[in-house]
């Protein structure tokens, strides 16, 4: 599972920052101009919402980022929980000492055992 939740939380930090350089604010608008309904259901997933939310004048854009920071760390929590309970789930982490060779042979160890 995921060992430094600070880590996690960073990544989750840095991929809204970048869907908000990539112009997902400016892709939420033209939907919208697009006549794409404002509750739709593609308009509830996390990242659309918060932002349909601002843009209507319930809050500014970087309130509705912050949202959206604190809506994918729950997520990601709700995946963890998930993997964790999931026997058949095995982690295999890159680190310092840990590369692909040994990626792979604990791959393989993993298959092996579940083969029997």
């Amino acid at each position: 599972d995921f060992e430094d939740r600070a880590e996690l939380y960073s990544r989750i930090d840095r991929r809204v920052d970048i869907m908000l350089e990539s112009g997902l604010v400016q892709e939420i608008q033209n939907l919208l101009a697009e006549g794409i309904p404002p509750k739709c259901t593609a308009m509830q997933a996390i990242g659309y919402k918060e932002f349909v939310d601002a843009l209507s004048g319930n809050g500014t854009i970087e309130e509705a980022a912050d949202l959206v920071r604190q809506a994918s760390r729950h997520y990601a929590k709700r995946q963890l929980t998930w993997f964790r309970r999931n026997k058949a789930i095995h982690w295999l982490r890159r680190s310092g000492t840990f590369g692909s060779e040994e990626i792979l042979a604990a791959a393989r160890q993993v298959l092996n055992e579940t083969d029997k």
